[in-house]
């Protein structure tokens, strides 16, 4: 997992066919905001090469494009999304949101009738973990607002296609399997959804946003909203418990997942 404490945007003109042509570059650093207008600049005259060469772009680990927040530790950072919520980032753990489950035929001889969606997802993760133990053997459940949320204490490369596959096979968002891969690292919502606090939604397209005296006032706001939401309720746990464990105890304080409080 790659991420910055530091950012900059910052525009530089690079030569284009013969013609110079200015183009903005968000850079980050985890030295000094002097090492991110180094970085730039050096990112400018890459992409100046590059063009001039015909090369195409190449795979990379994308970094965390967003603001950080706090650091648990060297595995596990909290980011503020482009919609002002703060997310958990962590290569120690599988984190899967499950929003609904993989139909099949033969699920009219299993006992799911009389089970809400999100007991239907929990028995299909069971019966998926039964046949597939490879993905791990010890997890909590959480309820969402739309589902069920996942974490496991074995930690699934996302770049491995073998467990891309898998994921997908238990209808995991491929998008979110995208972003994983991309990022190398998974991600949980730590805070509700502004929208469903009933206030605007705050736009954050840089991490820079949240150095703004407006997405400070913006924070208060939202803070003040979300005191009386969970994002996730503990459900229940499948092996060896793993709640002492430093970034798991903190998920579980930040979305309050032992009260009694309405889903966002």
């Amino acid at each position: 997992m790659k991420y910055f404490q530091y950012w900059i945007e910052d525009k530089h003109s690079i030569r284009i066919d013969g013609q110079l042509k200015e183009i903005k570059l968000l850079v980050g650093s985890n030295s000094s905001i002097d090492d991110a207008k180094h970085e730039a600049l050096l990112r400018a005259k890459e992409i100046e090469a590059r063009i001039s060469k015909r090369r195409p772009k190449g795979e990379y680990e994308a970094g965390v494009r967003e603001f950080v927040s706090e650091i648990l530790d060297a595995s596990n950072i909290v980011t503020v999304c482009r919609y002002g919520a703060s997310i958990l980032n962590t290569d120690q753990y599988t984190v899967l949101d499950l929003d609904d489950y993989a139909k099949s035929i033969w699920d009219v001889f299993k006992p799911l009738k009389g089970l809400s969606k999100k007991e239907r997802i929990i028995f299909k993760f069971e019966e998926f973990l039964s046949k597939n133990p490879e993905i791990g053997s010890d997890f909590r459940i959480y309820e969402t607002a739309n589902g069920i949320r996942v974490i496991g204490k074995k930690y699934l490369d996302p770049t491995d296609r073998k467990y891309s596959r898998l994921m997908s096979k238990l209808n995991v968002d491929w998008l979110y399997l995208i972003l994983s891969r991309k990022q190398q690292c998974y991600r949980a919502r730590l805070t509700p959804k502004p929208y469903r606090l009933g206030i605007k939604t705050i736009k954050v397209h840089t991490p820079l946003v949240c150095k703004t005296q407006a997405y400070k006032n913006w924070s208060i706001m939202y803070d003040d909203a979300a005191l009386n939401y969970t994002v996730a309720k503990y459900v229940k746990s499948i092996g060896r418990d793993f709640s002492f464990e430093k970034a798991v105890r903190f998920h579980d304080l930040q979305c309050k997942s032992s009260e009694e409080l309405k889903l966002a």
